[in-house]
């Protein structure tokens, strides 16, 4: 059964229950760290965790609560446009899709048994659509809900982006709707405070560098040449 499908069961669990939204979520695209070549493939995670709160200077972040499903759909190649951007305009061919990967938050190490969805690649409009995932039951705690594989084609700077569409969807194991949201309003004060959140991420890039394969072999012939000629001069003397 399709992502798509099993959400659309779980919104009519939703209207017969009258379930309201309890808890909140903050997703964020993670590239790695260090420099990333034309030709190399790489992993991104998304990562979810609660909402975070700033107190007297201190950040404290909380787990996602109960979290039992998910789905969205993500975006690459889109045209840079802000660190924080949840829409994606078509930009440069920097990169294609190669994989998607269930992350380890949601088996919980294999306690839960899962249903994962690793959604449909397009590489010509660069969007990765419908990307789910259904557990029997429902975990807390922050995680990698998926790992993303690319490939660097070219370089170049591109952004990848959760979409902040109607497949962007989290669930608790009662059918409650998790909110990813900018900002968590609290009861009854109804103050709100900054979250971590980044539903987009930059990835640059660099140009493919030569090989070190060659540049040894250079180096090796360079001092065997070099050798060679002072034997010979050794000779003639």
């Amino acid at each position: 059964m399709k992502p798509s499908k099993l959400f659309l069961l779980t919104a009519a669990l939703l209207l017969i229950t009258s379930s309201n939204a309890f808890a909140d979520a903050v997703l964020t695209v993670q590239p790695p760290s260090g420099t990333i070549f034309a030709g190399q493939q790489f992993t991104v995670g998304i990562f979810v965790t609660g909402p975070s709160i700033v107190h007297n200077g201190q950040t404290t972040t909380s787990p996602v609560t109960d979290l039992a499903s998910f789905q969205f759909d993500l975006a690459f190649n889109c045209a840079v446009s802000g660190g924080n951007s949840t829409s994606c305009a078509p930009g440069a061919s920097v990169l294609n899709a190669v994989s998607v990967s269930e992350g380890p938050l949601l088996p919980n190490g294999g306690a839960n048994p899962t249903f994962f969805e690793p959604g449909t690649i397009n590489n010509t409009t660069g969007e990765i659509s419908l990307i789910g995932d259904v557990g029997l039951s429902g975990v807390t705690g922050s995680g990698t809900l998926v790992d993303v594989t690319f490939l660097a084609l070219t370089s170049g700077t591109t952004n990848i982006a959760i979409l902040a569409n109607s497949d962007l969807q989290l669930y608790d194991s009662s059918f409650n709707p998790i909110v990813v949201d900018n900002s968590v309003t609290t009861s009854p004060t109804m103050q709100t405070f900054p979250t971590n959140q980044f539903l987009a991420a930059s990835v640059t890039i660099a140009p493919e560098p030569p090989s070190v394969q060659l540049m040894l072999l250079g180096g090796i012939m360079g001092l065997l040449a070099l050798c060679i000629s002072h034997r010979c001069i050794a000779k003639t003397n």
